[in-house]
């Protein structure tokens, strides 16, 4: 057998990277950021506690990692909207793109919110999430403007919050929230 090259290498330090950081993640929404030790993630993880400190420099580094990803992930559902929404078809995607956050990563979505629920964690997760949302506010109100909506921007802040608050629902009763047809309700109003 050879010896690996420096790519293998470099392939293996990302799976074990994003192994970490799912882990983290798993529990940081199950049981708090505060609660959750860097040992223990280590250990769920199948790493020694040195090991992890080589990934991450901290654990707020870790939860920064994390929300950083989630981030990228729901940018990457939006890919097809390129700029500014000013059609109906691409408000859609918008809102489809919420939906399918909340539907493939509902554990980033829990944390996502237990973030801004516990106080002290990650200010620059807040504050990178928070650019996000108001890239994306910016963005959304440009369509409620071409349409000659006379609060553009708060229409679009709305739409986020409904987007979230059914999001915030869902997790904390699954059984209720019936995710298609909100979306498919939550786009006859706003179109």
């Amino acid at each position: 057998m050879s010896p690996r090259t420096e790519q293998q290498f470099e392939v293996i330090r990302r799976s074990r990277k994003l192994q970490i950081m799912q882990t983290a993640l798993e529990l940081f929404a199950r049981e708090g950021y505060h609660s959750c030790s860097v040992a223990r993630i280590a250990e769920y993880a199948g790493i020694s506690k040195g090991l992890l400190y080589n990934y991450f420099t901290s654990k707020e580094d870790l939860l920064d990692s994390i929300m950083a990803l989630g981030i990228e992930k729901f940018h990457n559902i939006l890919e097809e909207i390129q700029h500014e929404l000013d059609t109906p078809e691409e408000l859609m995607m918008y809102i489809h793109g919420g939906f399918e956050i909340i539907r493939r990563e509902p554990e980033f979505y829990r944390l996502l919110f237990s973030v801004f629920f516990q106080p002290g964690v990650s200010d620059a997760s807040q504050i990178r999430y928070r650019e996000t949302l108001e890239h994306l506010t910016q963005d959304i109100a440009v369509y409620f403007k071409t349409k000659g909506d006379p609060n553009p921007a708060e229409k679009a802040m709305l739409l986020g919050n409904i987007i979230d608050g059914v999001g915030l629902h869902y997790f904390l009763s699954p059984e209720t929230v019936n995710l298609d047809k909100l979306e498919k309700i939550i786009f006859e109003l706003f179109k």
